[in-house]
């Protein structure tokens, strides 16, 4: 896909920052332009977007967004709104264009709630962490296939939220995957004033005790300023969970081959679900995502692969979405 390959020859893996076992290295832009473009934390502060249930009753796989402003808006894959009947989590890196309403692929990240408390999302603080995302990758990718539809295995989300919080000892009367967060607040802060954009930085590649966990890159280091601090969050998250295990140096060489690997790779194309095109990458131990749209790459999100349980699990979808009657 020469999009994809085009944009990873202008990326430079610049020298890693750390702290405790989270390595991040920074990927530099030598070639990229102002976004053209609102974040979703941007336009729901600016009100120039809703996002709602798509009725009365709502649809736990389903949201609406209305976009009222006069630019494209992008939501982020692992992205989590919090409000309405519950807290979803977005399927897909999707950019909504103005003034245009559009329902959009979610999965619900609050098992135990199911019922009113705002008329809309009323915010998106956090991304989803790394693990989360990298299984719900692999299963919208095998949607994909099948279905065509960007949906999620709804039970094994909830099941993998569940092991998140008993093995980091956050409970929630609603099951939401924000309470692991709250419950770690403090260490994830020291985490996110350890690590700082630099001038010209578009993505980030990501270890955890030496080992390669995801990467995320932009088409502009504006993107990045502003999601940096929610995307360390994240990353810290996974790193907090595996603290005290053995680990490695990370070293910049895995970082370029990593990237190599990447131009390398399977790509199978869709329609975006919005603007562009959903590019779904698929490679030995990797797996992933792009968004792209007329030539440029919006967002490129790659995680390690899914581990051998979770890619059983998420073959045996026979609808998009469920893989068993919801909890709710």
């Amino acid at each position: 896909m020469t999009v994809l390959v085009d944009f990873l020859q202008t990326l430079r893996v610049g020298e890693p920052q750390a702290f405790e076992n989270l390595t991040v290295f920074p990927l530099m832009g030598t070639q990229f332009q102002e976004p053209g473009y609102l974040l979703l934390d941007e336009a729901l502060a600016y009100g120039l977007l809703e996002v709602r249930e798509v009725s009365e009753a709502g649809s736990v796989n389903e949201v609406l967004v209305i976009n009222k402003g006069d630019l494209p808006v992008l939501l982020m894959d692992g992205e989590i709104l919090t409000g309405a009947k519950q807290n979803r989590v977005v399927n897909a890196s999707i950019l909504v264009a103005a003034h245009v309403a559009l329902k959009i692929p979610v999965s619900c990240v609050e098992q135990g709630r199911w019922r009113y408390v705002s008329e809309k999302f009323t915010e998106s603080r956090r991304f989803s962490y790394a693990r989360l995302r990298a299984q719900k990758s692999a299963q919208v990718a095998e949607s994909l296939q099948a279905f065509g539809a960007f949906s999620a295995d709804q039970g094994a989300i909830w099941d993998e939220v569940e092991r998140k919080q008993r093995e980091m000892g956050a409970a929630s009367s609603t099951g939401a995957v924000n309470s692991v967060y709250e419950s770690h607040e403090e260490k994830l802060k020291k985490y996110c004033a350890a690590f700082s954009p630099l001038e010209g930085q578009v993505g980030a590649a990501v270890f955890i005790n030496g080992r390669f966990v995801c990467l995320d890159a932009f088409d502009s280091p504006v993107t990045l300023h502003k999601l940096y601090t929610k995307m360390i969050e994240s990353y810290a998250l996974d790193a907090l969970e595996q603290a005290g295990q053995d680990k490695k140096e990370s070293e910049k060489k895995t970082t370029e081959r990593l990237l190599e690997k990447i131009a390398a790779a399977r790509v199978a194309r869709y329609p975006s679900v919005g603007l562009g095109e959903d590019l779904r990458i698929k490679a030995k131990g990797l797996v992933g995502s792009c968004l792209a749209l007329d030539g440029r790459v919006i967002h490129l999100a790659l995680f390690a692969g899914a581990d051998r349980e979770v890619e059983r699990r998420s073959g045996s979808l026979s609808r998009p979405g469920w893989r068993r009657r919801a909890r709710l």
